[in-house]
């Protein structure tokens, strides 16, 4: 009888441990994943909102503060569940979630961060337009690059398609924008109540 309770007990143990392997979270190099150089500096590939940066979240609701594109950070860390960042003073933690972004961290870390400038990253629009994408605004004309770098892509959700000439963007957990595009270029935005 001990004999067959000890196995019993043998196999409920290799169970819990591997269903808790399959648990742990996984430790990512950021430097590894963005493909850096020795003491390159990183900025924000565009901009982020967050009422918390305890708590920013993948679908960069638009509403809070704003980090503007092109701010300098230095990543902390990075797991499958979240990326650690400063910026501006701030420590700022990244809550990920894969079945919201429908792609790896790494790659949606590689549309997070660059290593160009903010003037390289909106490259070609006027001062004008470039202050306004700065605090979140955009404008008719704009491209989509432009869109992107001031709203963020769009979460894949809302727009599976950014070859679609309608992207939606959340601007709080109820209400939503749509930015309609004719050519590439900005036609205009709707807010969805």
């Amino acid at each position: 009888m001990k004999k067959k309770a000890f196995l019993v007990f043998s196999a409920l143990f290799a169970a819990a441990s591997l269903l808790c392997s399959g648990c742990r979270t996984r430790t990512i190099v950021p430097e590894e994943v963005l493909q850096l150089p020795t003491h390159a500096t990183v900025y924000t590939a565009y901009n982020l909102w967050y009422e918390n940066p305890e708590e920013l979240t993948t679908d960069n609701i638009q509403k809070g503060s704003l980090i503007p594109f092109g701010t300098e950070v230095k990543l902390i860390s990075m797991t499958d569940s979240e990326i650690v960042f400063q910026a501006n003073g701030k420590t700022f933690t990244l809550k990920y979630d894969e079945a919201r972004t429908m792609m790896p961290i790494e790659d949606f870390a590689k549309q997070l961060f660059t290593t160009a400038v903010a003037v390289e990253t909106a490259a070609g629009v006027t001062p004008a337009a470039f202050e306004k994408m700065r605090r979140g605004i955009i404008e008719k004309g704009m491209t989509k690059q432009n869109v992107i770098t001031t709203y963020g892509p769009p979460s894949k959700i809302r727009t599976p398609n950014q070859l679609s000439d309608s992207w939606i963007y959340w601007v709080d957990r109820v209400k939503s924008k749509r930015v309609i595009f004719r050519n590439g270029k900005v036609m205009t935005e709707i807010v969805l109540e």
